[in-house]
C-alpha cells in the first residue's frame, strides 16, 4: 500500500484528503446529532459517505483521474452548500476545495468547478451581508484560486517536460528502452502471447562509419533510420531506440511467419532506401513472438539471440527465434 502511495501522487492526495474530512467531519457529525442540528448532520454525512466511496472506488478500480475528478466537483458542490446553511462558518472548507483541486482532477474540471464554487460562495457570503471581514474573505478565496491555478499550469507544463526527457531519445526523437520496458512488460501482463512480435535492429558496420566519417554522420544515420522505421510502422506497431546503434519494434503479429514477413519488410525498405555518407546502410534484423514468457527480459533475450544470428550470418538478413 505504501509503495502504490509513493508511486500515485493523486491516489495519495485522495487518500489523505478523503480520510481527514471523513474523521473531521465524522466529529462535527457526532456532535451535531447530539445537539439535534439534524439538518447539517446530514449534510456531513453525506459528506462523509461520499468520500469514503470515491477512496474505495480510487483504491480497487485504479481510476484516480475519474476519482479525482468526482472529488472536485462533489468537494465544490458541498462546500457551497455549506456556505448556503452554515454562512461564513464554512469558508474554510472553502480554502481547502480551492486548493486542492488542482491537485486531484484535470485543469479544466479543477478551473471549472472552482470558478463555480468561487462565485456560489461569494454570492452566498455578500448576500448575508457586507462588511470589512467579508470583502477580505472574498479577495483572499479569489488569490487563493488564482494563485492555485496559475502553480498548476505551470507544474503541469513543467511535468509533460520532464515526462518527455525520460521517456524520448534527445536525437532521435522516438520512445526510449525506458518505455519499451513498460510496453514489454504491459504486453505479457494482457496476456498477448501469440500476438505479438518483437524485432530488433542493428546497423552493420556502424562503427566503420564513426570511425570514417565521424560521429556527427553517424547520428545523422541514426536519425535517418529513425525516421525511416516511422514510415515503415502500421497501425500497433511502435519503434524504440533501444541504445547505441540498436532499434527495437514491437508489432502485432498471428506468427512466426507474418513476423518473419514483416521483419524482410523492414530490412529490405533499409538496404534501399538508407544512404549513408559511404553508400547504402544495412541491418541485421532478429525477431522472437510472444510465448510462455513472465519476464520481458526473456522475450527480449529471444530476439537478441536471433539477431546475433543474422549478425554471424553476414548482416543485412533476418533470423527469427522458433516457437517456444
Amino acid at each position: 500500500m505504501i509503495a502504490r502511495l509513493r508511486n500515485d501522487f493523486r491516489l495519495t492526495i485522495i487518500t489523505l484528503l478523503g480520510s481527514v474530512t471523513a474523521v473531521v467531519l465524522g466529529s462535527f457529525l457526532l456532535w451535531r446529532l447530539s445537539r439535534g442540528d439534524w439538518g447539517i448532520a446530514a449534510l456531513d454525512a453525506a459528506v462523509v459517505l461520499t468520500m469514503l466511496v470515491i477512496m474505495r472506488f480510487a483504491w480497487r478500480e485504479g481510476g484516480t483521474e475519474r476519482a479525482g475528478a468526482w472529488m472536485v466537483v462533489l468537494n465544490s458542490g458541498f462546500s457551497a452548500l455549506a456556505c448556503l446553511t452554515m454562512g461564513a462558518a464554512a469558508s474554510g472548507w472553502v480554502y481547502v476545495a480551492l486548493m486542492t483541486n488542482y491537485y486531484l482532477a484535470p485543469l479544466r474540471v479543477a478551473t471549472w468547478s472552482g470558478a463555480t464554487l468561487l462565485l456560489c460562495a461569494s454570492a452566498t457570503l455578500l448576500w448575508r451581508d457586507v462588511g470589512p471581514y467579508h470583502v477580505s474573505t472574498l479577495v483572499t478565496w479569489s488569490l487563493v484560486y488564482g494563485f492555485s491555478m496559475v502553480f498548476a499550469r505551470r507544474l503541469r507544463t513543467h511535468s509533460a517536460s520532464l515526462e518527455q526527457l525520460a521517456s524520448v531519445d534527445p536525437l532521435t526523437r522516438i520512445p526510449n528502452r525506458g518505455v519499451l520496458e513498460d510496453d514489454l512488460r504491459h504486453a505479457i501482463a494482457t496476456g498477448q502471447s501469440g500476438r505479438m512480435g518483437l524485432l530488433v535492429l542493428d546497423i552493420d558496420r556502424f562503427k566503420a562509419v564513426n570511425d570514417t566519417f565521424g560521429h556527427a554522420a553517424g547520428d545523422a544515420v541514426l536519425v535517418d533510420l529513425a525516421a525511416l522505421l516511422r514510415e515503415e510502422l502500421r497501425q500497433g506497431d511502435a519503434v524504440y531506440r533501444f541504445g547505441g546503434e540498436e532499434f527495437v519494434m514491437l508489432m502485432p503479429m498471428a506468427s512466426e511467419q507474418a513476423l518473419t514477413r514483416a521483419a524482410e519488410r523492414i530490412r529490405e525498405a533499409v538496404a534501399t532506401r538508407l544512404i549513408g555518407p559511404g553508400g547504402h546502410i544495412t541491418v541485421a534484423v532478429g525477431g522472437a513472438m510472444l510465448s510462455a514468457e513472465r519476464d520481458w527480459q526473456d522475450w527480449f533475450a529471444r530476439a537478441d539471440a536471433s539477431l546475433y544470428q543474422a549478425k554471424r550470418d553476414g548482416g543485412n538478413t533476418i533470423a527469427v527465434a522458433p516457437p517456444l
